[in-house]
C-alpha cells in the first residue's frame, strides 16, 4: 500500500487537508500528517510527501529523507462560507489572520484575485507587533490566533489543496486512471454547491427587490434615491405623476443634471434630517431627506415628497373620526355611587326624567357630578343608541359660540373650511346635547340659544339654509340662574325654557352616609381596584375627619384627597397629619371658631402652618409673624394652652397644635345636636 505523508505549519491546517486527502485516496493509500509546531520525527520518508507551503520548506527541509519525492501544494480558497465576507460593508478595515506572514498575504492576494476586493486587508501572524486595532477579523481556519479585542471573527475555513496539486498526487503515485473521475466529480461537486449558493443569494436578493419595488410604489408619497455616487438609483410612480417623465429618463443622472429644476432645487435645499415645502408643476409638497445607512457608512440619501393636499386630506378626516369617537356617553346610573337615601331619590327622579324629551336643567354646586348624571339620563333614554356632545360654555370663547354650536358654511369667514362645517347640534341629531356651565353663554348668544331649542332648527353662520333638528337639551350650571334672571345676567324665557324639568343633584355634605363609601370606591380604583390594603383599614384613622369636614368642593375634592394620601402614604393608614393642610384649616367647628378671638384664630393658624412643614416655630418667632410683642404673645398662648388647644415644648419642639380637641359639634349637619354619629363621640381637630 501506497504511503503519503503530508507536513504543515499548524495543527488546524493539518486537520483540514488530512481530511481533505482521507476523502480522495484514504482507500488507496496510508497518510500520515505532521506539523511544525507539533514537531516532526527526524526522518520522514514515504513515497511522496506534501509539503502545505513553500514558505516552511526550509524549516522541513532538514528533516526529509535524501531523496525523498517532495510536492509543495498549491492551495485554493474554500468556498463554504465566503459569502459572510459579502456581508461587511465595503472599505470596512479587517485583519487577515493566518499563521505566518507569507500564508496571510497570500491569502490576501488570493481574495482580492477572486474579486472579494471590497475590503482594506491588514496581515496579522503570529509575533507581528505592529498591527491596526480593528474590530474584524478574517481568518482562513485560524480562529485561536485572533488577537484580543476584536470583536467579529468570519472564518472561511482553512484554504484546501487546489486540482492542481490533487491532479499531481495522483499521477506521482499511479492512481490517476482510477481516481481522475472521482476527483473531476468533487471538484464539480464544489462548483455545483458554490452556484447553488449565488443563485439562492440572487434568489433572495430579486425577491427582496420585487419587494422593495412593490413597497415603493404602493405608498402614497413619492419617493427618489440616490446612490453614495450621487445618482439617482430609485424613483416610484409617483414621482413619474408628479413630473411626467418615465424613470428610465432620470436613473443614473446626478442631482445637477436632473432636467427639473424645481425638482433639483427642492432637495438641494433639503439637507441632512430635514424637511422644507417646495412646489413642483403647481402642486405643493413637504420635500423630506434620511440617510441611507449601511452601518455606520453613509450609503445615499432618500427623499419623499408628501402632496400638502393629502396631508390636508389626511388631517381631516383624523379629526372627523375623533370627533365622532368623543360623541358617546360612558356613564350609566349604576357608575353613580352611594347608598344615601338622597341620592337614591336622585337617581329615581332622574330616571324618570330621562324618558321624556324635554330640556333638563341640572343645577348644583361644582364637583357633585352633573354631566355623570347627564350621560347616565341619556343612556337610560328611548336616544340611548344616538350621539352624546357636550359643551362647556365656560371653556369656549365667544367668537367661536355660534361657529361651535351651528357651523358654518364655505366662505362664511376667513380660514373657513372649503364645504363649510356642521355645528354640535347637528352633530347631536338624534341624541343629546349637555350644555355645561349655562350660566357663562354670554347674553347676545342666548337669544340665538332660545331659537334653536324652541324652534327645533338652525341655521349655520353665513349661511341661508334651515336645517331642521332633533335633539334633546340638558343644560347644567353650578351658578343660581334664578338670581341671575332677577339681576338680568341671564334671559328670563331662556331660564324657564330650560328649567322644564329640574334636578338638583345634592352635595356631599348633604349625604354623609356617602363619603366613606364612595372614599374607599376611589381608593380601589387608584390602584385598579387591587389596593395594598383593605380599604376600611386604610380610613380607620382619618374617617371622622371625612366625616366632619363639609367638602366645598364636593365628590371631586374627595377624590382629590384620596388620590393624594393614596400617594403619600400608599402601604400605611394615614392619620391626621397627613392630611392636606387645606382640609385641616376648615375642620374647626362653629361653636368653637365663636370662643376664638381674632388674635387666638391667627395664632393657631400661624402655628398650624409651621406645623405642617415642620418648622418650630416659639414665642419669639410667633411675636414676629403676628406683629405683637412677647408679652401678649405669652398671653395669648396661655390661653389656647388652658383650652387645651396647643401644648408648649422645651427645646426645638415648640408650640405645637394638638392633635385633636373633643368638641361637641351641635350645628354640623353630619350629626345630632349632641355631638354623636351612630351613637359614637366625633372627636374634631380645632384647627384653622
Amino acid at each position: 500500500m501506497r504511503s503519503l505523508t503530508l507536513i504543515t505549519k499548524g495543527l488546524n491546517t493539518c486537520t483540514a487537508l488530512m481530511r481533505q486527502l482521507n476523502a480522495l485516496i484514504g482507500d488507496k493509500v496510508k497518510i500520515k500528517g505532521f506539523h511544525l509546531d507539533g514537531g516532526l520525527p527526524s526522518r520522514v520518508a514515504d513515497d511522496l510527501i506534501v509539503i502545505s507551503s513553500k514558505n516552511i520548506m526550509a524549516d522541513v527541509e532538514p528533516y526529509l529523507e535524501p531523496g525523498a519525492k517532495v510536492l509543495i501544494a498549491r492551495r485554493s480558497l474554500n468556498y463554504e462560507n465566503i459569502e459572510a465576507l459579502f456581508e461587511i460593508p465595503a472599505n470596512t478595515d479587517v485583519l487577515l489572520v493566518n499563521d505566518l506572514q507569507s500564508t496571510a498575504l497570500d491569502t490576501i492576494s488570493v481574495l482580492k484575485a477572486l474579486g472579494i476586493d471590497h475590503l482594506n486587508y491588514f496581515p496579522y501572524y503570529p509575533g507581528i507587533a505592529d498591527y491596526p486595532r480593528l474590530k474584524t477579523a478574517v481568518t482562513p481556519g485560524e480562529p485561536d490566533l485572533v488577537p484580543k479585542g476584536v470583536e467579529r471573527v468570519i472564518d472561511i475555513k482553512t484554504r484546501n489543496i487546489d486540482v492542481s496539486t490533487m491532479v499531481e498526487i495522483l499521477a506521482s503515485l499511479d492512481l490517476l486512471d482510477e481516481k481522475a473521475n472521482l476527483l473531476s466529480a468533487r471538484f464539480i461537486k464544489d462548483i455545483i454547491n458554490l452556484i447553488k449558493k449565488t443563485k439562492r443569494i440572487a434568489d433572495v436578493n430579486r425577491e427582496m427587490k420585487y419587494q422593495l419595488l412593490t413597497i415603493i410604489n404602493s405608498v402614497h408619497d413619492g419617493i427618489i434615491a440616490f446612490d453614495a455616487a450621487g445618482k439617482v438609483s430609485v424613483l416610484n410612480h409617483v414621482v413619474e405623476q408628479v413630473l411626467g417623465v418615465c424613470p428610465e429618463e432620470l436613473l443614473g443622472l446626478r442631482l445637477e443634471e436632473l432636467p427639473f429644476k424645481d425638482l433639483a432645487a427642492a432637495l438641494e435645499n433639503v439637507s441632512g434630517d430635514g424637511e422644507k415645502l417646495a412646489v413642483l408643476n403647481g402642486r405643493q409638497f413637504v420635500v423630506k431627506s434620511s440617510a441611507i445607512k449601511d452601518g455606520d457608512v453613509v450609503t445615499g440619501t432618500i427623499f419623499t415628497l408628501k402632496d400638502v393636499t393629502e396631508i390636508q386630506r389626511l388631517e381631516t378626516e383624523l379629526r372627523r373620526k375623533l370627533r365622532g369617537q368623543n360623541h358617546t356617553a360612558r356613564y350609566t346610573f349604576d357608575d353613580i355611587a352611594g347608598a344615601s337615601t338622597v341620592i337614591k331619590e336622585v337617581k329615581e327622579l332622574a330616571l324618570k326624567l330621562a324618558n321624556s324629551s324635554s330640556p333638563i336643567l341640572i343645577q348644583r354646586e361644582s364637583g357633585t357630578g352633573k354631566e355623570l348624571f347627564a350621560q347616565a339620563i341619556h343612556n337610560a333614554s328611548p336616544r340611548k343608541h344616538g350621539p352624546f356632545v357636550a359643551i362647556n360654555f365656560a371653556a369656549l370663547p365667544e367668537s367661536l359660540l355660534e361657529s361651535e354650536l351651528f357651523g358654518y358654511d364655505e366662505g362664511a369667514f376667513t380660514g373657513a373650511k372649503k364645504g363649510g362645517k356642521p355645528g354640535l347640534f347637528e352633530l347631536a341629531h338624534g341624541g343629546t346635547i349637555f350644555l355645561d356651565e349655562i350660566g357663562d353663554a354670554p347674553l347676545s348668544f342666548q337669544v340665538r340659544l332660545l331659537r334653536v331649542i324652541q324652534e327645533k332648527e338652525i341655521r349655520r353662520v353665513g349661511g341661508s339654509r334651515v336645517v331642521p333638528i332633533d335633539v334633546r337639551v340638558i343644560a347644567a350650571s353650578n351658578k343660581d340662574l334664578l338670581s341671575m334672571t332677577a339681576e338680568g345676567r341671564f334671559r328670563q324665557d331662556l331660564y324657564y325654557r330650560l328649567n322644564v324639568l329640574p334636578l338638583r343633584i345634592p352635595p356631599l355634605r348633604a349625604r354623609p352616609d356617602d363619603i366613606m363609601c364612595l372614599a374607599r370606591l376611589f381608593y380601589a380604583e387608584y390602584f385598579q381596584h387591587k389596593p395594598p390594603m383593605d380599604p376600611e383599614r386604610f380610613f380607620e384613622k382619618v374617617e371622622p375627619y371625612f366625616i366632619a369636614y363639609h367638602w366645598p368642593g364636593n365628590v371631586r375634592e374627595l377624590q382629590n384627597v384620596v388620590e393624594y394620601l393614596s400617594n403619600i402614604c400608599p402601604n400605611q393608614p394615614p392619620d391626621y397629619h397627613q392630611l392636606p393642610a387645606a382640609l385641616k384649616a376648615t375642620l374647626l367647628g362653629p361653636l368653637e371658631r365663636d370662643k376664638l378671638s381674632s388674635e387666638e384664630k391667627k395664632a393657631l393658624s400661624v402655628i398650624a402652618e409651621c406645623n405642617e412643614r415642620k418648622i418650630p416655630i416659639g414665642r419669639r418667632s410667633l411675636a414676629r409673624h403676628l406683629g405683637l410683642s412677647e408679652n401678649r404673645v405669652r398671653y395669648i398662648i396661655e390661653k389656647l394652652k388652658r383650652k387645651g388647644l396647643v401644648t408648649v415644648g422645651r427645646g426645638v419642639r415648640g408650640i405645637e397644635i394638638t392633635e385633636r380637641s373633643f368638641l361637641q359639634e351641635s350645628d354640623n349637619p353630619t350629626m345630632g345636636g349632641n355631638g354623636k354619629k351612630n351613637g359614637k363621640d366625633i372627636f374634631l381637630p380645632i384647627f384653622l
